[in-house]
C-alpha cells in the first residue's frame, strides 16, 4: 500500500483534528529556539581540536586604560605566534615572519563559518567545507572563491587594535 499523502495534506489533517495543541506547537517552537541558542555558543575548533579562540586577548588592556583615549588592543603582540596567529571575535590576527603582524576577518566567504586560527603549517582552514587560505589569507583550495578579506589593524606599545 503506497501513502500518497503530500506534506500540507497531513498538516490540514493533523489540525484539522485537533491533534496539535497551541501549547504542543509553542513547546516545539521554543525547542528549536534552544536548539539555535545553544549552536550558536559553540566555539570553532581548529584541525587539532584545541579552541580556535585559544590565546586570544581580551578586549581590555592590562592596565585598564587606552593611550590618549584610543580603541583598546584585541590582542597583544606576544600572544601572536611567529608563522601562526590566532582568532579574536570574528578577526584572524597572523604573523608570517617576526614582527609582521596581517589581520582578516575569520568569515568564510563561503557559507559564513568561523575559520580556524593557522594551523602548524601556517594554513588558515574553515570547519564547514575545508576551504583553505596561506597565513597571507589567499586562497589555496575552495569552495570558497576568493582570499580572506583583509582588515586594517595598528600595532603600537606591543598592542594590535583594528585601525
Amino acid at each position: 500500500m503506497t501513502d500518497t499523502t503530500n506534506g500540507s495534506d497531513l498538516a490540514g489533517q493533523v489540525l484539522s483534528r485537533g491533534v496539535a495543541s497551541r501549547r504542543g506547537v509553542m513547546c516545539g517552537l521554543a525547542g528549536l529556539g534552544a536548539a539555535g541558542a545553544l549552536a550558536a555558543c559553540g566555539t570553532a575548533e581548529s584541525p587539532n581540536g584545541s579552541d580556535a579562540t585559544a590565546g586570544a586577548a581580551d578586549s581590555s588592556t592590562e592596565g585598564g586604560s587606552t593611550d590618549g583615549g584610543g580603541a583598546a588592543g584585541i590582542a597583544s603582540t606576544s600572544d601572536v605566534p611567529v608563522g601562526g596567529g590566532l582568532v579574536v571575535d570574528e578577526t584572524v590576527i597572523v604573523q608570517p615572519t617576526a614582527d609582521e603582524f596581517l589581520a582578516f576577518s575569520a568569515v568564510c566567504p563561503h557559507q559564513g563559518a568561523i575559520v580556524a586560527a593557522p594551523d602548524a603549517d601556517g594554513n588558515i582552514i574553515c570547519p564547514r567545507h575545508q576551504s583553505t587560505w596561506t597565513i597571507e589569507g589567499e586562497l589555496e583550495q575552495g569552495p570558497a572563491e576568493s582570499a580572506l578579506s583583509e582588515v586594517a589593524i595598528t600595532v603600537e606599545d606591543g598592542q594590535i587594535s583594528l585601525a
